[in-house]
């Protein structure tokens, strides 16, 4: 409890500490690397620290920037307005505001873009002729957008920044190939462009990994202290499987400060696969602080909880999400998460209601037959067990022998319960040839011979015809190498064999008209195993009794 309450305190203490910026060039990296939710969180932070008009400005442009290619447009504005109280004549956040027009007022946004260009310093500034391109690229008109690139490029023939625009206009167009190569120009030009390397890297994700962790090793050793370039890497390991590297590398991303609360999501997930419940838990209690009843949030929290030694708060948990989520919300695992703890709380009847949920839910998870059978088990629910059991051997090509052993445990049990001759005849024949099947795949093993021994000798009950002496004398063969460990295989197997000698002997004795000296060889046999028992149970009743009746 002590580490765990050690974790939860420094998880907090991160979230509460705030990363202070001089400038906002590490925000200005995110927006241009496109990792805009993380540069909103860092705009916001810094704009309240900064005390340079011009810095505060420059923030506000960049939230404007955020929040409209997010999807806010109004949020956009009043920082553009902000920004434009703050400094006039600094023309982008004039560029913004023009650029919201250019869906129902397009003269009046051009005339805005006019007054901008001619804003004293920025005349013939690159900077501010992408800004242009960019309000074009966000209104969808990639012909003006373009225009405006190809004039930064003529103002500032040596900078990366309009083949960063560039690539961005030709990735709305979906041509990826030309994009990377534009990105490639602009690290060429500008080789502190972040941004492009980091662009790069996020297309040829899918494509080409290989190349994706060239280009996010290459950034991460020009820029150690860029924690965008952390995410990117745990995204890419993440993707790969590997998420032990996944979690390294997004938790130094988490540790910049700079993210929001579908980051934290996203580590939680790679934390789940990496197993790290005690580190998970403290990060979705931060995002369900904020966001409580986030879906995504609610599900990993519950997942996370079922991993957890605590049974009664994790069906707590889970139950509640399960009643709190509508069912078209819900997906296999969400089922598979309650029946599992419904099952640990030996709820089996639920746990089933739950399993069967899961597997209508997602009809390839055929596996989750032979768990629904194995539950009619436990729950004493045998005519039900048998079908799940079949069910599920029809589903795979090949049974494995514990399934075999199941299904005729199962068979062998009901014969113990029927009531009826033939159905119990009919069950132990069926339990027989499962455990028939069951000793072709594991010669060497003694189960398949215990059982078979036990069924036959319910075929024969009065023990005249000796069916299951061949397989308890297998069983003693194989049981005998480590007969501790096989004691009570052993003494069963002596009691039948015992028994079995006994019944023969007696059978000759009373065709003698009860002369036993013709039967003493069986007598011996019989007294010969009865004493095998008692030299693993000293104390064992009908061994003893046996051998009081066995007079010769």
């Amino acid at each position: 409890m002590k580490t765990k309450s050690i974790i939860y305190g420094l998880f907090f203490l991160l979230l509460g500490t705030s990363v202070k910026a001089a400038d906002n060039k590490v925000g200005i990296n995110l927006y241009e690397s496109g990792m805009l939710g993380e540069a909103k969180v860092f705009f916001l932070n810094n704009l309240k620290q900064l005390q340079d008009e011009a810095l505060r400005a420059e923030a506000c442009y960049y939230l404007g920037e955020c929040y409209l290619e997010t999807g806010v447009p109004d949020s956009a504005g009043i920082y553009y307005q902000e920004g434009l109280t703050l400094k006039p004549d600094y023309p982008y956040n004039l560029i913004g505001l023009a650029g919201l027009k250019l869906s129902n007022d397009v003269k009046g946004a051009e005339e805005q873009f006019k007054e901008a260009i001619t804003t004293k310093g920025y005349k013939k500034d690159a900077g501010v002729q992408l800004a242009i391109a960019k309000a074009y690229m966000n209104a969808k008109d990639m012909v003006k957008a373009r225009e405006h690139v190809n004039q930064a490029k003529e103002f500032d023939s040596k900078s990366g920044l309009p083949y960063l625009v560039e690539g961005d206009i030709l990735v709305a167009e979906g041509k990826v190939g030309d994009a990377c190569a534009k990105y490639e120009m602009a690290t060429y030009f500008s080789p502190d462009c972040v941004g492009a390397y980091l662009k790069q890297a996020q297309l040829y994700m899918t494509t080409n990994r290989s190349l994706s962790l060239e280009k996010l090793n290459k950034v991460s050793e020009l820029f150690p202290e860029f924690g965008g370039t952390y995410r990117s890497l745990g995204e890419l390991h993440e993707m790969a499987g590997n998420s032990k590297a996944a979690a390294e590398n997004y938790s130094k991303f988490i540790r910049s400060g700079y993210y929001d609360s579908e980051n934290l999501l996203r580590y939680a997930g790679i934390l789940y696969y990496d197993k790290q419940y005690e580190e998970m838990l403290p990060v979705l209690q931060s995002v369900l602080k904020e966001k409580p009843e986030n879906l995504v949030a609610k599900r990993l929290y519950a997942y996370c909880l079922s991993k957890q030694e605590d049974r009664e708060k994790c069906l707590e948990a889970i139950k509640h999400f399960i009643e709190s989520t509508p069912e078209e919300n819900q997906i296999c695992q969400d089922y598979l998460c309650y029946a599992e703890q419904l099952t640990a709380s030996k709820a089996y009847g639920e746990a089933i209601t739950y399993y069967k949920k899961a597997l209508t839910s997602d009809c390839k998870r055929q596996e989750l037959l032979r768990d629904i059978a194995d539950l009619f088990v436990k729950d004493h629910e045998l005519d039900s067990a048998v079908v799940y059991y079949n069910q599920y051997m029809d589903f795979v090509q090949e049974p494995a022998a514990e399934d075999l052993l199941k299904l005729g445990r199962c068979y062998y049990n009901m014969a113990c319960q029927d009531s009826v001759p033939e159905m119990q005849k009919d069950d132990l024949v069926k339990a027989d040839t499962l455990f028939g099947a069951l000793s072709v795949q594991v010669p060497n093993s003694y189960v398949s011979y215990f059982w078979r021994a036990r069924v036959n000798s319910m075929l024969d009950p009065e023990t005249t015809q000796g069916l299951a002496k061949p397989y308890y004398e297998k069983v003693i063969e194989i049981a005998l190498a480590q007969p501790e460990r096989y004691k009570r295989e052993l003494i069963e197997s002596y009691k039948y064999l015992g028994y079995y000698h006994y019944v023969i002997a007696d059978g000759i004795t009373t065709k003698n008209n009860g002369n036993p000296d013709p039967a003493k060889q069986e007598y011996g046999e019989a007294k010969a195993f009865f004493s095998k028992v008692l030299t693993l149970d000293n104390k064992d009743e009908v061994a003893l009794k046996a051998l009081e009746s066995i007079k010769l």
